[in-house]
């Protein structure tokens, strides 16, 4: 599942994250925003767009798709034909033309396609809509006015264009979230994140009305929202896979599955003063936040049992019993709660539910989102109106901007690949660059800091720490000529899946704590930079193989009010950009002057890593 953000994804360890429970799934008091009433908008359309000149814009047979473009914000579009093969779509990616997009005035550029092969480049589109959501584009350079048609509640244009996406591995997916506040009738605030599947409206396409026995699947990752990692919350902050009964209220849970920061529970039969289910105390399971989640819950008989990844949840084989026993009518995605915003986000993607009431296993209804525009705001068709802050994201592919890749190496480089050392030495023993901290052989265990084989090439040659001490972590330094403002580091990394604790590169002035200007973490094939007492995730990585990691920064804080900005390449790709230092909690006024590896921690005794081409121009070369 291709949903995870790129860059600066947070993740929080926080505690229980619990808040009020809803008496109800609450209806948004926003307005309806089915696509048929939304602001238009440009980037939110499947547009078949002709000059006025040309023949018919409309399809000349079922089997002949109308050609569309879909504009993205960041002002690249494509173009989907089916010329070459009737019903199947080939996409033109034309974000290399020259392009500009501004929704605010409503001005445009972009490449048009005419007959064949033949295309034309607008370069001063004046975009604006009627009443009916018809689309005119004139543009000023040629004086051709051109109009269009929003082709999104076309059924076969949807196929194709999923098809299509599929094909060329774009992927859509439905991020959920929770940052409204609305008050309703009663003075309560209102507002939840929901995608809310009920099963009786037409408009979903389902086959049945309700579920006696049957299942739900469905891809998530729960995380922080980067967009909102300023506004944190201690409370409302869960996420619910929940399946309804015979009303909305949480006295009509059939079953209920709840995700907090890195916890699982689920819903009890147990109740409050007011007959509500409850929430156990303890947590049935954990994961990794911000990890992907394969979730299933299956239901027959008035009971549950649910899936999470690999892991079943059955209590003992028992089931979870159902509160509300009647088959199920609904399905929601929910996101926080009625008295609190969140800022966390759920991200949903291949959602599917499954009835065994007459066939086992019989699809009753599917939505991979990929057959929505980027930012398509999910309520009504197939979504019941009660939907709320539902927006489909689409990425991967070639609709992503190419991201930047790994500056240029800098003049004077220095890079030790440890190969002109006698492997099983202490580092810091063959080289008088490399200092060692923390190497020690006793009674708590052995740290050590040692010239290696490397893992995955015995013809080569790397450095290898492991903490097999309870009480102690190694490290291996190497000091920078002098301290530097400005400045770059590149190293490789080794992991080990069997690792239970962190892996750290750190900048500094020091190799305590106190003294970090910059640090990377990789906990869990996952790889974070160090933000106080939250890390910001920077991606999933595989683990037991290696990864190349830099850091790159400019601008000492505190020197002259100046910020110092940091960017961080993993294997040659922009991950985080113009990170500001002292946004990251550690210390304004350290000035860099050594670089730190180290792994473990100071009670933990099952960690070790490699390290290898350790570059950077602040090295004494000799």
């Amino acid at each position: 599942m291709q949903i995870s953000k790129v860059a600066t994804a947070v993740a929080l360890s926080t505690g229980l994250l619990f808040g009020c429970n809803s008496d109800g799934l609450p209806i948004p008091t926003d307005g309806s925003t089915d696509p048929g009433s939304q602001p238009s908008a440009l980037t939110t359309g499947y547009w078949q767009i002709s000059d006025g000149n040309s023949a018919s814009i409309s399809a000349s047979s079922n089997a002949d798709l109308p050609n569309v473009y879909v504009f993205q914000e960041d002002g690249n579009h494509k173009y989907y034909d089916d010329d070459d093969d009737l019903g199947t779509y080939t996409i033109k990616d034309a974000s290399a033309s020259t392009n500009n997009y501004d929704e605010e005035a409503g001005t445009v550029s972009f490449t048009y396609y005419e007959t064949g092969s033949s295309t034309l480049e607008i370069l001063d589109g004046v975009f604006s809509f009627d009443d009916a959501g018809v689309l005119s584009i004139s543009d000023e350079s040629t004086g051709i006015n051109y109009s269009g048609s929003d082709q999104t509640a076309t059924d076969s244009v949807q196929d194709a264009i999923s098809q299509a996406n599929e094909a060329s591995g774009i992927n859509g997916y439905v991020q959920i979230l929770d940052t409204n506040f609305g008050t309703g009738y009663d003075g309560v605030d209102k507002d939840v994140g929901e995608l809310r599947l009920k099963l009786s409206d037409s408009s979903t396409g389902a086959t049945v009305d309700s579920i006696e026995s049957g299942k739900v699947t469905v891809d998530l990752i729960y995380q922080v929202d980067e967009d909102s990692k300023e506004e944190v919350n201690t409370s409302g902050n869960n996420a619910y896979v929940s399946l309804y009964a015979s009303g909305t209220s949480n006295t009509n849970l059939h079953g209920e599955i709840i995700f907090n920061a890195g916890e699982i529970f689920y819903r009890s039969t147990v109740t409050d003063g007011d007959g509500k289910p409850q929430i156990p105390d303890e947590p049935v399971g954990t994961y990794t936040l911000g990890e992907d989640l394969a979730v299933e819950i299956s239901w027959a008989n008035g009971y549950y049992t649910f899936k999470v990844n690999d892991t079943v949840y059955d209590n003992s084989g028992n089931g979870f019993e159902a509160f509300d026993k009647a088959a199920v009518t609904l399905v929601s995605l929910k996101l926080g709660d009625t008295k609190n915003t969140t800022h966390y986000e759920l991200n949903a993607d291949n959602f599917k539910v499954y009835s065994n009431d007459t066939a086992t296993d019989e699809l009753v209804f599917e939505d991979n989102f990929n057959s929505y525009p980027n930012g398509q705001v999910l309520s009504g068709n197939p979504y019941n109106n009660n939907t709320a802050e539902a927006t489909v994201i689409v990425d991967g592919g070639s609709t992503e901007p190419e991201p930047e890749p790994e500056p240029d190496p800098e003049p004077g480089e220095v890079t030790d690949d440890f190969e002109s050392y006698t492997v099983g030495n202490t580092i810091s023993d063959e080289s008088s660059q490399w200092t060692t901290a923390n190497i020690k052989d006793d009674e708590k265990g052995t740290t050590s800091a040692i010239v290696s084989l490397n893992p995955t090439d015995a013809n080569s040659q790397s450095l290898y720490l492991e903490d097999l001490n309870t009480g102690s972590k190694p490290f291996a330094i190497r000091e920078f000529t002098a301290g530097a403002e400005s400045g770059s580091i590149t190293v490789d990394a080794y992991i080990f899946d069997a690792n239970t604790k962190s892996t750290y590169i750190s900048i500094g002035n020091g190799k305590d704590n106190a003294n970090r200007f910059f640090e990377i973490r990789e906990s869990n094939g996952k790889i974070y930079y160090e933000n106080g007492s939250s890390d910001f995730s920077l991606g999933s990585y595989a683990n037991d193989t290696w990864h190349t990691i830099m850091v790159k920064w400019e601008g000492a804080t505190g020197v002259d009010g100046n910020d110092a900005l940091v960017n961080v390449y993993i294997n040659g790709l922009l991950v985080a950009e113009d990170i500001a230092q002292s946004s990251t909690g550690l210390d304004n006024t350290v000035i860099p002057s050594q670089l730190n590896l180290y792994t473990g921690d100071n009670s933990g005794n099952a960690n070790k890593a490699y390290f290898d081409n350790v570059t950077s121009s602040l090295f004494n070369p000799n």
